[in-house]
């Protein structure tokens, strides 16, 4: 199966501890980054962090809080995003801020609407667009599906997780399996019985 998942970043930092422990805090905001198709790092210079990920044409896109990101990603208020050029940061632009005093505020963290914005850049290769769909099976043998809308494949990487972690945050799913990320995003997961199988596929259009 071929995706469009990004490599890890390649640098000696990928073994510090701390760049392991953000890197996997704010996997639900670097894993859809990747599927995106861009080389995304976390980086932590100065003791502040950022998630920066290389778009392919000489501009960065790099994503922030209010300030620099937290160590724990459950008190960010707010997101930024802008998009440099690499060798000269001063060349910016800023794309979205939902801190408490930027314009879409209104979406506080939220990932989806950051996200999209992300999705709408234009770059030099755009990475196929998705779908994401569950099947319902309860224990009497009912089956029920769901399928969302075609999205950039940022959006509809976020929207997989969101959607997991409504099942095991709020609904009382666990989860028994999830597909490794050398393909599309695959998990199942069970309730007393009842089998909930989350899904993202790509798109034809």
């Amino acid at each position: 199966m071929t995706t469009t998942i990004a490599a890890l970043p390649d640098h000696n930092r990928t073994t510090d501890p701390l760049w392991q422990r953000l890197f996997h805090s704010y996997g639900h905001v670097v894993t859809p980054l990747r599927y995106a198709g861009w080389v995304t790092d976390i980086e932590t210079a100065g003791g502040e962090f950022h998630i920066r990920a290389d778009l392919g044409d000489g501009t960065e896109l790099i994503i922030a809080s209010e300030h620099s990101l937290p160590a724990d990603p459950t008190e960010v208020n707010g997101w930024t995003a802008v998009r440099q050029d690499a060798q000269d940061p001063s060349k910016h632009t800023v794309l979205y801020d939902s801190t408490p005093n930027g314009p879409q505020r209104h979406h506080g963290n939220s990932l989806i609407p950051l996200l999209v914005r992300v999705d709408a850049l234009d770059v030099p290769r755009r990475a196929p667009r998705l779908i994401v769909s569950a099947s319902h099976l309860a224990p009497y043998g009912a089956c029920h599906n769901q399928t969302g809308g075609i999205e950039g494949a940022a959006t509809a990487i976020a929207r997989f997780w969101e959607w997991s972690q409504r099942l095991m945050d709020y609904e009382g799913y666990r989860r028994v399996w999830q597909r490794p990320e050398s393909g599309y995003p695959l998990a199942l997961f069970e309730n007393v019985g009842h089998i909930y199988t989350l899904r993202v596929t790509r798109s034809d259009d």
